[in-house]
């Protein structure tokens, strides 16, 4: 895709503005990534990591709980909300699968499928693997970027664990996915040749 075609998708899938920065910083963290691991030798397409890290999040907005006008950027017209709500109810609130379902009838095949691989649980999942080096590194990227602001990676997991899980206590499954972002850390610095 062009940045053009990514664009008029933020604007069909009415993406909030702040939807919009958080993708273009994790963008920016990743390709600075994927370029330093082309570099050093290993095999990585710097545009589809790209493209992937630029819609990861596309459809994010129908995750939203409670729509206020402080959570945006620019605040939601009618249109939105409706569109949003429409969207909720269509995907039963699963942006990852709405975002692959918009791609694929794009036929956009490559990202439709290597966006399912950005879920939460997808280091540790067998029904949507990470399979690509290029879906490692947004992966990655993504847990460094809180809101459009990059952070450690511990400071970006405490941060979506209190915002997704509450007060709760941490399952043993988030305990296996963190141990698995750790070692994910760990072998993308190696290829990069520098810590990010």
């Amino acid at each position: 895709m062009n940045l053009q075609d990514i664009h008029q998708l933020y604007k069909e899938c009415h993406t909030p503005l702040h939807v919009q920065k958080h993708m273009e910083m994790v963008a920016k963290i990743a390709t600075h990534m994927a370029k330093k691991i082309h570099e050093n030798g290993h095999k990585i397409d710097v545009k589809k990591v790209r493209d992937l890290a630029l819609i990861h999040d596309l459809m994010k907005a129908i995750t939203f709980k409670n729509i206020t006008p402080n959570t945006f950027i620019k605040n939601p017209t009618k249109q939105d909300l409706q569109m949003w709500e429409k969207w909720k109810k269509k995907y039963n609130g699963n942006d990852i699968e709405a975002t692959s379902n918009i791609l694929n009838a794009k036929k956009e095949i490559y990202l439709s499928e290597a966006v399912m691989s950005q879920q939460f649980d997808a280091i540790i999942s067998k029904k949507y693997p990470l399979k690509t080096l290029e879906e490692k590194t947004v992966y990655y990227a993504d847990k460094r970027v809180a809101h459009a602001e990059f952070v450690s990676l511990k400071s970006r997991l405490q941060e979506g664990y209190k915002r997704y899980s509450g007060n709760r206590k941490k399952s043993q499954k988030t305990k296996n996915v963190e141990l698995a972002i750790h070692m994910l850390e760990e072998e993308l610095f190696s290829m990069a040749g520098e810590k990010i």
